[in-house]
């Protein structure tokens, strides 16, 4: 009797009961990965970090999601109306910008057609960071699991996730730069599940007058396609602890291509643009500073999407972006046949 009494008191403080039930936290990142199996509605706030300065920049969300793979996306303004809308059909992506009238048309993104598909990503996670599970904070008002990633090469936090508990829901992420300063942020503030979502919400129509654009669902490929489709590709010699090759696309910018690298150690990313010399990006960066390379001059900024180098070289533009440090973009840059 003592003893069952004991097992109850022990049960009932706070964290005892979590943590001890708390269940594998590669099976809560897994399920976290997976689609939604359930309808919801909700609100969120995204803080990126932009500019040379990395100045934060907080936008809300408006979501809305139905299974298998509906979704309606509002990007709002200060008073709460909407800057952006993505419309998402399982078949069209639909993205509207009322200010410009203008709507871009296209495949919404399938990560089964990357040559690194979502097990890869996750096994490559698996080899290169620790993941631990504990009880995380309420957030939305509902429990969560706190999941913490970490670079195995330094001990480095990459991550911190707060998984719905009932719903595997992703609801809090933030991330760190490599020397552990914080980058981006997501936090849901409100979030109904099983809310009834009319079709109709994911149905879109290009208002009258608005100029329409349609854009092609990347065509992943391998190494050894791009040389067959013509495409001479210009690979970095040296990648950092962790990352390989993923994939490759050409993208048409106006008349000309753009060739896009990508190198993946399971959760972040590094993009290399391979462009023709007059060609030029849209990363949303302005300001600019020099940087001396090995192979010529360089320059560096900021832009939402990350850290960003470019340089010309042997007739070609390249730009780096990611995360990554300066110097390991440098050293990246550095070793480009």
């Amino acid at each position: 009797m003592i003893r069952c009494m004991l097992l109850w008191l022990l049960a009932a403080l706070p964290g005892y009961a979590a943590s001890a039930a708390a269940p594998e936290a590669l099976t809560v990142l897994r399920q976290s990965l997976e689609s939604p199996h359930e309808p919801y509605t909700a609100e969120l706030t995204v803080e990126r970090r932009e500019g040379v300065e990395g100045k934060a920049v907080s936008r809300r969300l408006a979501v809305r999601f139905s299974p298998p793979n509906l979704y309606r996306r509002e990007i709002l303004g200060t008073a709460g109306e909407t800057v952006q809308l993505i419309v998402e059909d399982g078949r069209t992506e639909w993205i509207y910008d009322p200010a410009r009238r203008k709507v871009w048309q296209g495949e919404p993104a399938d990560p089964l057609f990357k040559r690194f598909g979502p097990e890869d990503e996750f096994d490559r996670l698996s080899e290169n960071y620790d993941v631990a599970i504990a009880t995380g904070d309420r957030v939305a008002g509902r429990s969560t699991w706190l999941l913490t990633l970490r670079a195995r090469s330094d001990g480095m936090p990459a991550r911190r996730l707060w998984v719905d508990r009932q719903s595997s829901l992703l609801l809090r992420a933030e991330a760190f730069r490599p020397d552990g300063s914080p980058a981006d942020s997501m936090s849901f503030t409100r979030l109904q599940l099983g809310a009834p979502s009319g079709r109709t919400l994911f149905r879109f129509s290009p208002p009258a007058g608005s100029t329409v654009v349609k854009h092609a669902e990347p065509d992943y490929l391998a190494l050894d396609e791009a040389k067959a489709a013509g495409v001479e590709p210009r690979l970095p010699a040296w990648l950092p602890s962790g990352y390989v090759f993923e994939s490759l696309d050409v993208m048409a910018k106006g008349r000309r291509n753009v060739v896009h690298y990508r190198f993946s150690d399971g959760i972040e990313v590094i993009s290399l643009f391979q462009c023709p010399p007059r060609v030029r990006l849209d990363l949303g960066a302005r300001l600019s500073r020099r940087v001396t390379l090995s192979v010529g001059r360089g320059y560096r900024t900021r832009a939402a999407e990350g850290n960003v180098l470019s340089w010309n070289s042997g007739g070609w533009r390249f730009v780096l972006v990611g995360s990554a440090s300066d110097e390991t973009l440098k050293r990246m840059a550095e070793s480009v046949r």
